[in-house]
């Protein structure tokens, strides 16, 4: 096994100015394929709930999804992150760094 950094980027589905969802979460999943698949960036992705406070006060509870990326040394995570809140217009998005170990079987 080898050590590896684990990135993961949480991105919510509703709309910063709307608080509102605009595309449905097959739409926005694909959304993400596509930007991935754009930049040739391996990844996997999982749907997700969560909850967070807005910037204005408000707690806001939406569907999102965390995008896992393994082993990119060379990706600048948090320009990614911030381009895929720019694509998906959010106000911010999460970014979680761990390392961990790996092994293909």
């Amino acid at each position: 096994m080898k050590d590896c950094t684990e990135y993961q980027i949480y991105i919510g589905s509703l709309d910063s100015q709307l608080n509102a969802k605009l595309v449905s979460e097959d739409e926005f999943q694909e959304m993400i394929v596509h930007f991935f698949k754009r930049k040739e960036i391996a990844f996997s992705m999982y749907r997700a709930k969560g909850g967070f406070l807005q910037k204005n006060g408000d707690f806001v509870s939406e569907n999102s999804v965390c995008i896992n990326i393994i082993g990119a040394y060379d990706l600048d995570i948090v320009s990614l992150a911030k381009s895929l809140s720019m694509f998906m217009n959010q106000e911010c998005s999460l970014v979680v760094k761990n390392i961990v170990k790996t092994e293909y079987c």
